[in-house]
C-alpha cells in the first residue's frame, strides 16, 4: 500500500495525545538492549524530515547518514535501503510505500555553550491517535543543543554538525521503535531507555554524567 504523505499529514488534529516522550537523565547505565527489528516487511521506508528552521546542505547530509547508520546498528529492517526526503524541498503529492515523518523543532545548528543548560527535558515524542502510535516523530533540536553545547566547545562546524546529527538520529530511532512496536514501554538499557544522558545521545558507552 502506498501512502500519500501530504494526505497523511492532514490527518493530524489538535486532539492528539502526546505519548512516550523521553527526557535527559543525569546518569548513564551500562549495557545494551537486544537489537530491534521493525518496519513493514517488504516495504521500502521513506523518512521525510521537516525542519522548523532552514538547514544547510552539509547538515542534511550528516543527518541522513547518521540516521541510516543508527538504524542499521539497531538492526531495523530495511535500514540499508532507507530513502530520505527533505520536507522543505518535497514535491506536492509525493507517494511512498511506507513513510516515517519527522519534525525537527527549534534550532538544529549546534553552537558552543560554556555549560549544559538543559536537564530532565523532553528531547523527543510521538503521538497517540485513536489508540495507534502514528509514524510522526518529533525531535526538539533546541533542547538537544542545550545538552550538547558544552561538548561542542573547540569543535569546527563540520564536527558540530556530525555531533548534532548523531544525537538527532538516536532520538529519532528511539521514537521510531515506539512506532514500530506500537508500545510506550521503554527498555532498561541502550537506545530504548526512558532517559538519555550525553553519552546516550552520542552513542558513547560508559560515560558518567555527574549531577549539577
Amino acid at each position: 500500500m502506498r501512502v500519500n504523505v501530504f494526505w497523511k499529514i492532514r490527518q493530524i488534529v489538535p486532539t492528539l495525545i502526546a505519548l512516550a516522550g523521553f527526557t535527559l537523565s543525569l546518569q548513564s547505565a551500562p549495557g545494551q538492549d537486544a537489537p530491534v527489528a521493525h518496519t513493514t516487511a517488504g516495504a521500502r521506508t521513506t523518512v521525510v524530515v521537516f525542519p522548523n528552521r532552514p538547514m544547510p546542505d552539509d547538515e542534511w547530509t550528516a543527518l541522513f547518514a547518521a540516521v541510516q547508520n543508527t538504524a542499521a546498528a539497531e538492526k531495523i529492517d530495511g535500514a540499508s535501503e532507507l530513502e530520505f526526503v527533505r520536507g522543505d524541498t518535497m514535491r506536492p503529492g509525493l507517494s511512498v510505500e511506507s513513510a516515517v515523518v519527522v519534525y525537527l523543532h527549534g534550532n538544529c545548528n549546534l553552537e558552543s555553550l560554556p555549560r549544559r543548560t538543559a536537564y530532565s527535558v523532553r528531547l523527543g515524542w510521538v503521538l497517540l491517535v485513536n489508540r495507534n502510535i502514528d509514524p510522526y516523530i518529533n525531535v526538539d533540536c533546541t533542547r538537544i543543543g542545550q545538552v550538547l553545547g558544552a561538548r561542542a566547545q573547540g569543535l569546527d562546524r563540520q564536527a558540530r554538525d556530525r555531533m548534532m546529527a548523531e544525537a538527532i538520529a538516536r532520538v529519532l530511532v528511539h521514537e521510531w521503535i515506539h512506532v514500530a512496536r506500537q508500545s510506550a514501554e521503554h527498555g532498561r538499557n541502550g537506545i530504548t531507555k526512558a532517559s538519555f544522558d550525553v553519552a546516550d545521545l552520542l552513542g558513547e558507552p560508559g560515560t558518567h554524567v555527574a549531577r549539577r
